[in-house]
């Protein structure tokens, strides 16, 4: 008897023979872009969504809050967004930037939102889109010349940007508004330069195999001076006949080594914890597929494995970092009487060995740069000890302490979060 699948496949043969491959292709594309249509409008209804649960919670801020502070509201905005990102399991920038896009193209482009409440335009390119107006957005304090001027530009970008994005791809669609808001921008060079160094920082983005990407939005002028110094300096590395390394791996050494002051008097001496198994320094680990082998893998606390090579050069050469084998605790007292409020450096190292990240499920902010929050307040007869303390980031630290949000431990001392609207997290078991 025929499977359903193989019944399928004759089926769809059977049609090609009919009406030709062509039509049958043409169909599968137009159910594509039906579909896209579909996935457009629930985008926006998602977006939309989120403005309400955003607005409900600027009316009603108890819903969130607690006592009556002059900043309740904006702790309860604060909390709504965590609220929708644990729901939504996506990041709270996220949620942030798709609240951000659905109320700035609502107030200010008509057009485009309507066609994007159809399915005809994706999000991606009112996210463009509204960038755009964002920079042509009158700043608070304007006369009413420069209103006018901003009110008729933005009303230019919607109808703009309503035609092409029926007719461009993203990228071609992108570098038109960019080439329009240029011309419709009355900024001055320097102003916009002004403009763009406010969004100056560093990003670190973590790849594979024990690597992580650093980037660092600065100004022109400066990047293409690093640049032009990692490569003469590589250039001039790559004439010993025994460097091995390619050009990138050069620079990628040089950006690293000048970044941490190798060789200088004010080497970088940021506290970094690396667990070091005993087996991984004496070559004895266990045999394949063996639970204890684990436990011969060197561990960047809040990270994750590094090779075994790194690790042991660590260990030997280990100055910025303190050094753990078996027991860290092994002659430090950890807990505390009630004589003290602030935790001491050795309950600080153990907490950020024991957690490597906030407490809290799914936050990834490293324990190394959290709060020690005590699970019973100290002021309500709470010890300061390892078994009533906890790493918090900043953001969780105020919440908990600031919203209506519940943060309760676990036996393991993971943090659960219940929401003041009955959601509550989860920490599957690790592998």
């Amino acid at each position: 008897m025929a499977s359903s699948g193989t019944t399928r496949d004759t089926a769809a043969a059977d049609v090609c023979e009919i009406v030709g491959e062509d039509v049958v292709a043409r169909v599968l594309l137009e159910r594509l872009q039906e579909d896209d249509v579909a996935l457009n409008r629930r985008a926006v209804q998602r977006a939309e969504g989120i403005v309400e649960v955003v607005d409900l919670a600027r009316r009603h801020p108890e819903i969130y809050t607690v006592g009556d502070h002059s900043d309740d509201r904006d702790h309860a905005v604060r909390a709504a967004v965590f609220d929708i990102a644990l729901r939504l399991q996506i990041s709270e920038n996220q949620v942030r930037g798709l609240l951000c896009t659905a109320e700035t193209a609502q107030e200010l482009l008509p057009l485009m939102w309507a066609q994007a409440r159809d399915g005809l335009v994706g999000m991606r390119f009112v996210e463009t889109a509204t960038a755009a107006v964002l920079r042509l957005r009158a700043p608070v304090g304007a006369d009413i010349a420069a209103r006018e001027y901003a009110a008729e530009a933005i009303a230019l970008i919607d109808r703009a940007c309503a035609d092409w994005a029926l007719k461009l791809s993203i990228g071609a669609f992108r570098r038109r508004v960019n080439t329009l808001v240029e011309r419709l921008d009355p900024t001055s060079a320097e102003g916009k330069h002004a403009r763009g160094m406010v969004d100056r920082r560093v990003i670190l983005e973590e790849a594979d195999d024990g690597m992580t990407w650093i980037m660092a939005l600065v100004p022109t002028v400066k990047a293409v001076a690093i640049r032009r110094r990692l490569t003469s300096a590589a250039k001039h590395l790559q004439k010993d006949r025994r460097e091995g390394r390619l050009r990138d791996q050069i620079r990628a050494d040089l950006f690293c080594d000048w970044l941490c002051g190798v060789g200088t008097d004010n080497a970088v001496k940021t506290t970094v914890f690396v667990t070091v198994p005993v087996g991984l320094l004496t070559g004895v680990a266990p045999a394949s597929g063996n639970p204890a082998a684990s436990a011969t893998v060197a561990q960047l606390v809040g990270h994750g494995p590094i090779d075994s090579a790194s690790a042991r050069q660590m260990f030997f050469d280990a100055s910025a970092f303190r050094r753990v084998i078996t027991d860290p605790v092994r002659g430090v007292i950890l807990d505390m009487d009630r004589r003290t409020y602030r935790p001491t450096k050795a309950q600080r190292d153990w907490l950020v060995l024991q957690h490597g990240t906030c407490a809290r499920d799914g936050c990834t902010r490293l324990a190394l740069d959290a709060d020690l929050d005590h699970e019973r307040a100290w002021a309500h007869g709470g010890a300061t000890d390892i078994g009533n303390l906890r790493p918090l980031c900043a953001a969780d630290h105020v919440r908990n302490h600031r919203t209506r949000l519940i943060y309760r431990s676990r036996p393991d001392r993971t943090v659960e979060v219940t929401t003041p609207t009955g959601h509550r997290t989860t920490d599957p078991p690790p592998f």
